[in-house]
């Protein structure tokens, strides 16, 4: 994305000033207050006690893969997806060594479904629905995400379970499960600083609130505490109180706000070029007044495109189309449809999805297998199908 974007300045297809013009920096100001309390959970092993809980409680294989897809799409749905990846892959990967699973495909898949199926339920899940809640202009991203797609969300991931449990049901039925509950170490010995730990949770509980606080009396966003500004001061905030500062910002995942930086740049070029109306006029447009239409357009639209743009930089590209058909605060149901399909996108191959890439990525820096792009597109075909066809029931007809 930024050899992309020095290109477009280089080659003239796009101004320096215009360039600067066209980074959104509520996004980048947001995804660094998240990364920074992301990196406290990492730090002080706060998302590791969480997921030793979750595994300590199943009593079974099947409460297991319950547990991992509910958990990592929940977690998924606060602390943005590819963190959540990032993190839990390697905790799955020791759970799947101790049980003795003959393929760690069957844990690292449902592990990705469901990290991509929850990260739908909020517009802080994931970095394309935070884009759709800021551009659509939502008085109420929080609200709204909650109203429409938490009913979906939680029943596509039992749709992801029982798909899930299926499909691998041989491999399930011969592991021994109390042998790996057994051997699981205590929760609390994964805590490596408590003090981080109690602070980082803190920072997000006082966030979340916040975040409820402005929905609530919108004359506050009104006043600039918007989503991004909290989110900004959250992660400021926790810089300046915990003594672990300098570890928090080198391990923060910078290469995502450079992906951003230099996506907002290339995707204004080639909207202003043309090229990205032309490719969107190859699906059928939505119609602004015809919500049936406008949510089977869109959702269709952005499952596949994604594959081939990516869902993020899609996101960006189809919110200049949607703007320019009409759409606007008042078309939530769209916007909604837009954040549902490009998350789900991520269900269909692969390349859908950073977060699937991550989670092949931290099994084979461990010599763990993981799955091919072949095994994931068996399962994903069925379960985006399934999980598609909810989103989009709830969101045309509910």
């Amino acid at each position: 994305m930024v050899v992309g974007a020095v290109l477009m300045v280089a080659s003239l297809s796009i101004s320096p000033e215009e360039a600067l013009a066209s980074i959104d920096f509520r996004v980048i100001s947001f995804l660094f207050g998240m990364l920074v309390i992301c990196a406290g959970f990492e730090n002080s092993g706060l998302i590791e006690y969480l997921v030793l809980i979750l595994l300590r409680r199943a009593k079974n294989m099947n409460r297991l893969l319950l547990a991992i897809i509910f958990g990592s799409g929940l977690l998924s749905a606060v602390l943005v997806n590819d963190t959540i990846a990032l993190l839990i892959t390697p905790l799955v990967l020791s759970a799947a060594s101790k049980i003795r699973l003959g393929e760690n495909k069957v844990l690292l898949l449902p592990l990705a479904f469901g990290i991509t199926t929850g990260s739908t339920l909020s517009p802080i899940g994931n970095p394309q629905n935070l884009l759709v809640a800021l551009d659509s202009g939502m008085a109420a991203p929080f609200a709204e995400f909650l109203l429409y797609l938490a009913v979906p969300t939680l029943v596509a991931l039992f749709a992801v379970y029982f798909i899930c449990k299926f499909l691998y049901r041989k491999d399930l039925s011969r592991v021994e499960y109390g042998q790996m509950q057994r051997s699981l170490d205590e929760p609390s010995s994964a805590i490596s600083d408590w003090g981080l730990a109690k602070l980082s949770a803190r920072v997000l509980l006082v966030l979340v609130f916040g975040f409820a606080l402005v929905e609530i009396f919108p004359e506050l966003q009104e006043a600039g505490l918007t989503l991004n500004v909290l989110a900004l001061i959250a992660g400021i905030a926790l810089l300046a109180i915990t003594p672990r500062r300098l570890t928090l910002l080198r391990s923060m995942n910078w290469g995502i706000l450079i992906f951003f930086g230099g996506m907002f740049v290339v995707m204004r070029g080639v909207w202003d070029s043309g090229i990205g109306g032309a490719l969107l006029s190859a699906v059928p447009p939505p119609l602004p007044n015809n919500s049936v239409q406008s949510t089977a357009s869109i959702m269709i639209s952005s499952t596949l495109l994604s594959q081939i743009l990516s869902n993020v930089p899609f996101v960006q590209l189809y919110s200049y189309q949607l703007a320019s058909l009409g759409f606007n605060s008042s078309h939530v149901v769209g916007w909604l449809a837009l954040a549902a399909g490009s998350t789900l996108a991520g269900n269909l191959t692969l390349l859908g999805a950073v977060s699937n890439v991550i989670v092949i990525d931290s099994a084979r820096m461990r010599g763990a297998e993981s799955f091919s792009f072949l095994d994931f597109a068996r399962a994903g075909v069925v379960i985006t199908l399934v999980t598609g066809t909810i989103f989009f029931l709830f969101l045309a007809f509910v």
